[in-house]
C-alpha cells in the first residue's frame, strides 16, 4: 500500500516544490534589485521583467553556492533596447551590469552652449 518507495518520492517532490518555492522567491528579489538600479542609472526596465539564463554551481570561500544569472533589458530613449543582467550568489547580489548606453539628458555640447 505505502512503502518506503513512496515515502522516497514524497519525499524528493518536497524538496523540488521547495527548491522552486525558493528560486520564484529569489527571482522577485532579483527583479527588485534590476529596478532600482535601473532607476538610478535613469533608465526604464522593459517589459517589467527578467528571465534565468544561467544556473551553476560556483564555489566561495570553500562552500558551494547556487549562482543564477538573470537578462533583463532596458531604454534610455524608448527607442532603442540595450541588454543587463544581474548575478546572485545564493541569495546574495553579486554583479549588476547594464551594457554601454547613452546618458539621458542634456548632451555636452548643450550644457556648454
Amino acid at each position: 500500500m505505502f512503502d518506503l518507495g513512496h515515502v522516497a518520492l514524497l519525499l524528493l517532490a518536497g524538496i523540488i516544490g521547495a527548491w522552486i518555492w525558493r528560486g520564484l522567491g529569489l527571482r522577485d528579489h532579483a527583479m527588485a534589485l534590476v529596478r532600482r538600479r535601473c532607476n538610478e542609472a535613469d533608465v526604464q526596465l522593459l517589459d517589467e521583467s527578467i528571465a534565468l539564463v544561467r544556473l551553476r554551481l560556483a564555489w566561495h570561500r570553500g562552500r558551494p553556492w547556487v549562482q543564477r544569472r538573470y537578462g533583463f533589458e532596458f531604454t534610455v530613449t524608448g527607442e532603442r533596447r540595450y541588454g543587463g543582467y544581474i548575478e546572485l550568489l545564493g541569495s546574495r547580489l553579486r554583479h549588476i551590469e547594464l551594457a554601454p548606453h547613452p546618458f539621458p539628458g542634456p548632451t555636452l555640447h548643450e550644457r556648454l552652449h
